[in-house]
């Protein structure tokens, strides 16, 4: 059973990601993103109601100093990811966005005091190879800074896990996804209406590029890939408390394969055969990695 969430989780991520994808150009990808964390206000705070927890009076209380940085970490996380689709191949910026798995290597050790080994240092060299086959600008038509993004969009979501992690489990999983639903719609918002003073485009004319004047156009994707976005989540933490991690990790890189199959199928997205031995070599350090992290608790 666990298996089977963790496939359904891995295979809905990229369809929710798709919808962003496909979001209309004349929306500013900005917007979008914090109308999708708007959405996940309205979801955490639906399911903190319907389970009757005492956090759906004030899904806000007791939130900290480390509770915004997880938050904003998050922010950074998913919205580099985001805007990263509107350049990047939809498989690129997910398989990159997996090795936030080898970031919590670095970032373990920096604040939970967690040993780096020398089998994660090996990972990491031969993780490196293959980013740098996924990495190339003449694959995705756009320049190496854009191709750059999932990476980074990985770096900050590995700080997102162990932040997680660092919080403890003691608060529900709606109530943080209220939080951080609240913090990055907020602090994107005030990117975009930033971008909108300081851009010379815009300042200094008076005038605005037109945007739809359809909400359903503005509104509709962010808040269907907010709600698949959830019933990913929720199923991954139900495969998580059914199953070890290393049962779990193959089905997770369905998530891969399910984002190469909406690229092509729907995008029209073209993966060379460079490109797809990098997408397998990092797949391949990833399991190995979860593989080696399961023995290591057997063992010990």
């Amino acid at each position: 059973m666990g298996i089977a969430f963790m496939a359904v989780a891995a295979i809905t991520f990229p369809i929710k990601d798709s919808f962003l994808k496909a979001q209309d150009d004349a929306v500013p990808a900005l917007l979008a993103i914090a109308i999708y964390f708007a959405m996940q206000i309205i979801f955490g705070f639906a399911g903190l109601t319907a389970t009757r927890h005492p956090a759906r009076r004030n899904p806000f209380a007791g939130m900290t100093r480390l509770h915004f940085m997880r938050s904003l970490t998050l922010t950074c996380a998913l919205g580099t990811f985001f805007f990263s689709l509107r350049y990047v191949p939809l498989a690129n910026a997910v398989t990159l966005y997996t090795l936030q798995g080898l970031f919590c290597i670095g970032f373990g050790r920096l604040l939970l005091a967690e040993r780096v080994l020398p089998r994660h240092i090996v990972l990491v060299a031969i993780a490196s190879i293959g980013v740098m086959m996924v990495v190339r600008p003449e694959a995705s038509g756009g320049s190496l800074a854009l191709s750059l993004l999932p990476l980074l969009s990985g770096a900050f979501g590995g700080l997102y896990i162990i932040l997680t992690r660092k919080l403890g489990d003691h608060q529900p999983a709606f109530q943080l996804v209220c939080q951080d639903g609240a913090v990055s719609s907020i602090t994107v918002l005030l990117v975009f209406m930033s971008s909108l003073l300081v851009t010379d485009s815009y300042f200094g004319t008076g005038s605005v590029p037109p945007m739809p004047t359809d909400m359903l156009t503005i509104f509709g994707p962010p808040a269907i890939a907010a709600a698949i976005g959830m019933i990913s989540s929720l199923a991954m933490i139900r495969a998580a408390q059914l199953a070890p991690a290393v049962k779990l990790a193959p089905a997770s890189y369905l998530e891969i394969a399910s984002g190469a199959v909406i690229g092509i199928w729907i995008f029209g997205e073209y993966l060379d055969a460079m490109t797809i031995f990098g997408i397998a070599i990092i797949v391949a350090v990833c399991l190995t990695n979860s593989v080696m992290n399961e023995l290591a608790k057997t063992r010990g």
